[in-house]
């Protein structure tokens, strides 16, 4: 079952790439060109769109760096060679950071924004644009009068481009790819959806948070890179766009490692954490190129996570469907390069996060099971306290010393019966909690032992050493042992031997120590008082607890560890 898992999201990875490259290819019959050649205008635009460049231009070669640094207002030219397709079915596609007005052959097209000589002459025009051809026969010529004066984030490449082909492919292409990132956007929102459905209501699990802060990464970046092919935006927000997109890079490359650390309970050192930050910052800083930026961000945070992975021990089938996938990833970068995050990472991502969150809601769901069935357990347990409290032989021999009491001493016969409500009103509190403090339950101790006390006539001590304050603990686990010593060792005993109690913290843990009288009971350790002790811890501290007690000379000592119980 879990190779067929794995395997099946291997195939889902690959298919949804190759379709995402297959329908990212252009068409046969589209070109995408560069520019062959720039000029600066010399001169202000006049009031009348010449129909050609001056004949002074001075044309030089396309470099796309220095023409990046420009702000216009400037000359470009392409020199498109003859095509077989029909003339009256063409259109173009100008990609440009600048507004601009394009002559073909010499023919004026419908202007994209307003070129100027300065930010206020200039109205910014949209970083793509389409136009359809005019009829024409023989090779083309494409002339450009662009300014980019609302240009403020300076980029390495102008990436001045054209696509010259059918109608029909250049209005529909865009758009096909996009329909795969859809579904998949939408699968990835439908799981934050599950997610957040089955998180209400409940207590904060270690990760979930972080898991929906990638979530909602995972769920901008798709919005962000389909913004412009999709919908389109005026060439100004261009780099506030690759900002953002930047920034969720970085985002998804700290949230991924440090939810599977979370997750696994991998424990990763300080010095480890700052490193792996300040790489991530340095890349984001000094490597050129946007799109090397975030393929160096996730290729790290890949590595990462893999080697958290290899780390962690135990649920083999969680960690090696995600380790295939995060594998997966990281090799598929150095073959696709920047491509990689132009489709095929958020189809990766979409993957891995769907199977992230569906397997955390599991997890949920798990641990629903788990409460429910400690719920059960609780409500038991709070039963058995409550019948421990009111046993028939203890209580009936109450009654008979109090009768004999009535008679003989009516102060302290009503003593002993304040004394048995104050015991009745504690376990019925006491019952209805799953932690108690420690001074509560030292006085319901110290109650049963004043009442037991009263019967025999001897004062039996409660000694008690605490180091630190704060501890919190299961009902009933210190008062059923001192009805453990009562019962094996007797009234007497106890009273000539008086309880001790030493509560210390060390590290994470309390440790609870109770000495007692010893007394001579063969089976003292195997009754259902030492049940009931077991029974509580492990439904009130699952992540940690234990108890151990046996004769130690002339007491009997009972230890008590516990992980949860502060």
């Amino acid at each position: 079952m879990q190779i067929l898992r794995t395997l099946s999201a291997l195939v889902v990875l690959v298919v949804a790439v190759a379709a995402w490259l297959m329908a990212a290819a252009p068409p046969a019959d589209t070109s995408y060109l560069q520019a062959t050649a720039m000029a600066s205008a010399s001169r202000a635009p006049p009031a009348s769109v010449p129909a050609t460049p001056p004949p002074n231009v001075h044309w030089r070669a396309l470099d796309q760096r220095e023409l990046a640094r420009w702000r216009g207002p400037y000359w470009l030219r392409w020199d498109l060679p003859a095509t077989t397709a029909p003339a009256n079915a063409r259109a173009l596609r100008l990609s440009l950071r600048a507004a601009s007005q394009p002559y073909w052959n010499g023919q004026p097209l419908p202007p994209n924004g307003t070129v100027g000589r300065n930010a206020g002459e200039e109205r910014p025009g949209r970083i793509d644009s389409l136009r359809v051809l005019p009829a024409a026969a023989g090779p083309d010529t494409l002339v450009v009068l662009a300014s980019s004066q609302h240009q403020w984030l300076r980029l390495r490449s102008a990436d001045a481009l054209i696509a010259v082909g059918p109608v029909a492919s250049l209005y529909a292409h865009p758009l096909i790819p996009w329909l795969i990132a859809a579904l998949a956007t939408g699968a990835l929102g439908a799981a934050c959806l599950y997610l957040l459905a089955a998180q209400r209501g409940r207590p904060p699990v270690p990760g979930a948070r972080v898991l929906l802060a990638l979530g909602a990464v995972g769920l901008a970046l798709p919005v962000l890179e389909g913004w412009r092919p999709l919908l389109g935006y005026p060439y100004p927000w261009h780099g506030p766009r690759l900002l953002a997109l930047l920034l969720l890079h970085l985002s998804a490359a700290i949230l991924l490692p440090a939810y599977l650390a979370r997750r696994f309970g991998v424990a990763v050192p300080i010095g480890l954490r700052v490193t792996y930050l300040a790489t991530l910052l340095c890349i984001a800083a000094f490597v050129p190129g946007f799109d090397g930026r975030g393929a160096a961000l996730l290729l790290l945070s890949l590595l990462a996570a893999a080697a958290l992975l290899l780390r962690a021990r135990g649920e083999p089938d969680e960690r090696w469907p995600i380790l295939t996938l995060v594998s997966a990833g990281a090799l598929a970068i150095p073959l696709l390069g920047g491509a990689f995050l132009d489709g095929p990472y958020f189809l990766f991502l979409a993957v891995l996060m769907g199977f992230l969150l569906v397997r955390h809601a599991a997890q949920l769901r798990t641990l629903d099971q788990h409460n429910a069935l400690l719920r059960e357990e609780r409500a038991r347990l709070s039963l058995q306290l409550l019948q421990r409290g009111i046993q028939p032989h203890w209580l009936m021999n109450t009654l008979t010393c109090l009768q004999e009491l009535i008679e003989q001493a009516p102060m302290r016969a009503s003593a002993l019966v304040q004394s048995l409500a104050e015991q009745f009103d504690r376990l019925r509190q006491s019952s209805s909690q799953q932690y108690v403090a420690l001074e509560d339950e030292l006085a319901l101790c110290r109650n049963h032992l004043d009442i037991v006390g009263m019967a025999i006539d001897q004062h039996i001590a409660f000694q008690v050493d605490v180091q630190q304050r704060g501890l919190q603990l299961p009902p009933g686990v210190l008062h059923a042992q001192v009805e453990n010593a009562l019962t094996h060792a007797g009234a007497a005993a106890c009273a000539a031997q008086p309880f001790q109690l030493h509560v210390q913290r060390e590290g994470l843990h309390w440790v609870l120590v109770l000495r007692s009288a010893r007394g001579s009971a063969p089976h003292r350790g195997q009754g259902t008082g030492t049940r009931y002790i077991e029974a509580s811890l492990a439904a009130a501290c699952p992540d940690g607890w234990r108890f151990v007690q046996g004769p130690d000379g002339a007491h009997w000592c009972g230890r008590m560890e516990l992980t949860c119980a502060s």
